[in-house]
């Protein structure tokens, strides 16, 4: 008889700001960190940081917490409505020593508000208002989000830092212009890069592979479909989970699912995949070269 031992988050929130408790805009997760509806009952449906209709009251998240087992964490979600930005720190505290590395501090001193320790216990959330910001940012180990995306909160405060969220404006567009700068590219690359990607049609491509997919409405893309993901035999947990796949306003593609097996996996995965599936008919056999 194998026993199954499910993962809990930490989720305190008599530590959380009150004002981040309140509104319809929270989900539970899996060990997987899939989001979830929450559901007191303990019913698991998959839940989206882009449909409203998959949100719920803080009160119905935390008896759905507390009353299942298999419900690893509660989360809230950074919403349009809303002035929050999300701040997310990956891999920046030392498991054994629980030292962070200086280039995160630096970015946890400027903001100067509510942190708190990520359920990993290697990373870090930090929470600040920002109206009228509209973005998302993301590379290693630094992501900054307004929306479409959920945070699970876990109530574990960084030592040292301000148990309010605080208006950091000018703070986060700093960290932006510093950690995210505008790289000029010459006429002759810009203009063959453009005709690459515009060459691409992603829709067509999705077809030609048999890829049911469902058109999503976002504000952060021009375009998003919702696929089934290539890597879904990989997923231990929840298989049916959230799978994206978009084009930007300014023709970049990206991919994204929301289950830890495929976290590392970017947009020139998918690509390599996708064209595999379209011009040989099958998945690659092994990793190759992505391009």
């Amino acid at each position: 008889m194998t026993i199954v031992t499910i993962k809990k988050f930490p989720h305190h929130p008599e530590s959380i700001p009150d004002e981040m408790l309140l509104g319809e805009c929270f989900v539970v997760c899996d060990p997987e960190m899939v989001p979830l509806i929450a559901i007191p009952s303990g019913t698991i449906i998959t839940a989206s940081s882009t449909e409203p209709d998959t949100w719920r009251y803080h009160t119905v998240a935390l008896e759905t917490y507390t009353r299942n087992a298999h419900i690893s964490g509660v989360g809230r979600v950074l919403t349009i409505d809303d002035i929050y930005v999300g701040v997310d720190l990956d891999y920046c505290i030392d498991p054994e020593i629980g030292e962070i590395e200086p280039r995160a501090l630096r970015i946890i001193e400027e903001l100067d508000s509510y942190s708190e320790i990520s359920p990993s216990g290697c990373g870090i959330k930090i929470w600040v208002k920002v109206p009228g910001f509209t973005r998302s940012y993301k590379k290693a180990q630094l992501e900054i989000y307004s929306r479409a995306r959920y945070f699970t909160l876990t109530g574990t405060p960084l030592p040292g830092t301000r148990d309010t969220v605080e208006y950091r404006a000018s703070e986060v567009y700093g960290i932006v212009d510093r950690e995210f700068p505008k790289v000029e590219r010459s006429n002759s690359y810009k203009g063959r890069n453009d005709k690459l990607r515009d060459s691409f049609n992603l829709e067509d491509m999705l077809d030609r592979a048999g890829i049911e997919k469902r058109l999503r409405d976002d504000t952060t893309a021009e375009t998003k479909f919702e696929i089934a993901c290539p890597w879904i035999a990989e997923h231990t947990v929840s298989p049916e989970s959230g799978t994206r796949v978009g084009r930007y306003e300014d023709g970049g593609f990206w991919f994204k699912c929301e289950h830890s097996h495929c976290a590392s996996r970017t947009w020139a995965d998918f690509k390599f995949w996708l064209k595999s599936m379209v011009y040989r008919g099958r998945p690659p056999r092994s990793k190759g070269r992505r391009r």
